[in-house]
């Protein structure tokens, strides 16, 4: 176990594999959401008004980085508020307009809204509010809608200064997407694009789907063929040919003219949709003022691969995800980011929001493969990546109605010693940027010109290694190891939770930047024997000798594997000793749980397990299962949670 190296070694995927892997990335998930509900169902464990992020945005969150947003910014925001138990959608508000960022923290908005609740046509809107952007680009934007203006979206500011956010704290989903107001002449050549639309206001009448169209000339977009499915008819695939589509401008502000369909119900597009195109012309943005569909373009790309899909992503997306909650619709929202590694896998953290659970942090492993043209399908996705990878698209399929815009983050860089501001990672997990961290929980920070090689050679961990110090909101942490581009450290027990947390190095007589990250008391990660989140857990025989493929876990067998972000335990150990025999520092989270979710798509909950503090380490937590019965042969994942977050990245074999 060496969580505190970056080893990506997993080589590029065939199709076959990409489709298995993600074969179960649904399933994973809606078994996250329905313990979520679980959990919600019993207040005397589940404290549902506490959530990590804030309902305003706070005074102490970093607003270093608010000049990356300034200017005249497109906004199309879907909001949608959900029955609690049919999750029919029983109020739903659009935004369509400009936004105007100072660069110094306040906006001001004009453009159209439409409620369904008291609107049949929308209606022209104005409002002023502020934002805070940090040093990574995670941003905090107070809710323009006038549904609930003391709300904040939450998301990530891309390289090209799109915008991607959800309000996932307050009861509703919905989606925000913002980009850089640029000029009509940027309207060129092909596009691909991803639309959803909840018309009518209706869950049950959800479509969405996928086309290409091509800037031809004369402001003509000429014929599209649109490939889609609509719930409201039985969610079947379905293409619909429309000619003649052309578009036009008024100043940034553009319209699309799509043939009006004689029956919407019966149609995927129909109609107008007001748009604009990012200054560098690779993205466009838009929607109908009148309705409730977004659609996001990016410029088709010619010469892309799974190296193009590198780097952090901000990521959101709103959805009815009929295909795998066992009820008509069941609508969901999130924010989050995507860290895929170049070879075909990576990490994924979504900020979740649904119709009838409270927020929680989900990480899983995500599987790709990209050709040259930007676009492949698995079993839950059409994915389209745009030109140079600036921005990529997931489109659900098969009755999983979404919309995913994913951008991709800046790179940053800065003087030495310099932390970089989306390189603090869960050290087991490699949990990207937006996911919460935890008192106790190992994180892995990377930059450049941190410290002198040097690892820790006795307990309790000191807290200065290689001549450098990571104060956490200014308290020392305990440093495992340390070099010139990687620091691993233990987050101090005194951090806030429900709160931020700001890190810094001190080394060298010099003080680097500050990077701020939400805190929670859980952000559970197990370690894997690839290093980096994805892969074999790293999970042992009662012998000491690894679970892998030749030696699988047997049932009736109790192994145990290793994880971090636990929380707190009892009794309580100081910030960097070593965990005590006996007695044993027990998990305090009454929600803790692991399941395995095996090769045949079974889910069978852990019912025999302890978590403590792995005696004699300082802040590892040793989790003992006993492998029930009637688990499928093959790899499973092996999956654990907790009262603020859900972890399903890690494997392991069963016999």
């Amino acid at each position: 176990m060496k969580p505190w190296i970056l080893c990506l070694i997993v080589a590029g995927l065939t199709m076959a594999q990409t489709n298995e892997a993600a074969a179960t990335a649904h399933g994973r998930l809606a078994h996250a959401r329905e313990l979520r509900r679980a959990q919600n169902q019993n207040q005397s464990i589940m404290f549902r008004m506490r959530s990590p992020r804030a309902a305003t945005p706070r005074v102490s969150f970093d607003n270093s980085g608010n000049s990356m947003l300034k200017g005249a910014y497109f906004v199309r925001q879907v909001l949608l508020v959900a029955d609690s138990n049919s999750s029919a959608i029983t109020q739903a508000v659009s935004l369509t307009g400009t936004m105007t960022f100072d660069g110094n923290g306040n906006y001001s908005f004009s453009g159209q809204q439409l409620n369904s609740a008291n609107q049949a046509a929308a209606s022209n809107y104005t409002v002023s509010g502020v934002y805070a952007v940090s040093s990574s680009g995670q941003v905090q934007i107070q809710t323009p809608v006038g549904i609930d203006s003391q709300d904040t979206e939450f998301g990530g500011v891309g390289a090209a200064g799109e915008v991607i956010a959800s309000a996932t704290e307050n009861g509703y989903q919905d989606i925000f997407v913002a980009i850089p107001e640029g000029p009509a002449s940027g309207v060129t050549g092909a596009y691909q694009v991803g639309f959803i639309d909840f018309l009518q206001a209706n869950a049950s009448n959800v479509r969405n789907g996928y086309f290409t169209m091509t800037a031809s000339g004369g402001n003509s977009f000429g014929n599209v063929t649109v490939n889609g499915e609509m719930l409201n008819q039985g969610s079947q695939a379905t293409t619909q040919s429309l000619s003649g589509v052309s578009y036009s401008f008024s100043g940034n502000i553009g319209t699309i003219t799509f043939p009006t369909a004689s029956n919407p119900l019966t149609a995927l597009v129909s109609g107008a949709k007001t748009f604009a195109v990012s200054p560098d012309g690779n993205i466009l943005v838009g929607g109908n003022p009148n309705g409730f569909d977004l659609f996001v373009a990016v410029k088709s790309a010619s010469s892309v691969s799974n190296a193009t899909y590198t780097r952090t992503y901000f990521q959101g997306g709103l959805e009815n995800a009929t295909n795998t909650c066992g009820q008509q619709n069941c609508i969901d929202a999130f924010y989050g980011s995507v860290l895929p590694n170049g070879q075909g896998v990576g990490t994924q953290h979504q900020r979740e929001a649904g119709y009838n659970f409270s927020s929680f942090d989900y990480t899983a492993d995500i599987v790709y493969n990209f050709p040259a043209g930007g676009s492949f399908a698995d079993p839950n996705f059409e994915w389209l990546m745009g030109a140079n990878g600036e921005a990529v698209l997931q489109v659900g399929l098969n009755g999983y109605y979404t919309l995913i815009p994913q951008f991709q983050a800046a790179l940053l860089s800065g003087k030495n010693p310099f932390l970089n501001p989306d390189g603090i990672l869960n050290a087991a997990s490699f949990a990207p940027i937006t996911n919460s961290v935890a008192p106790g929980e190992y994180v892995a920070m990377f930059g450049t010109g941190l410290a002198s090689t040097q690892s820790a050679g006795s307990l309790p961990l000191p807290t200065t290694l290689g001549g450098a110090m990571i104060p956490v909101n200014s308290v020392p942490s305990p440093l495992y190891a340390a070099s010139a581009n990687l620091i691993t450290a233990i987050v101090p027990n005194e951090t806030q939770v429900y709160n931020v947390a700001s890190f810094q190095v001190s080394a060298g007589g010099s003080t680097s930047n500050s990077v701020t990250l939400y805190t929670a008391s859980t952000a559970p990660g197990v370690f894997t024997s690839t290093q980096n989140g994805v892969g074999p857990a790293d999970v042992f025989h009662s012998n000491y000798t690894y679970v892998t493929q030749n030696s699988p876990a047997a049932a009736g067998e109790t192994v145990f594997f290793y994880a971090t972000g636990l929380g707190s335990t009892s009794p309580a150990v100081a910030d960097g000793a070593a965990a005590p025999g006996s007695p044993l520092a027990a998990v305090n989270d009454p929600n803790f749980a692991v399941d395995i979710y095996d090769s045949q798509g079974g889910d069978t909950q852990i019912q025999n397990f302890t978590a403590v503090l792995a005696p004699t380490l300082a802040g590892v937590y040793q989790v003992n299962i006993t492998i029930p019965s009637g688990i499928a042969s093959g790899e499973g994942y092996l999956d654990v949670s907790t009262t603020d977050g859900y972890t399903s990245e890690a494997k392991i074999y069963i016999k």
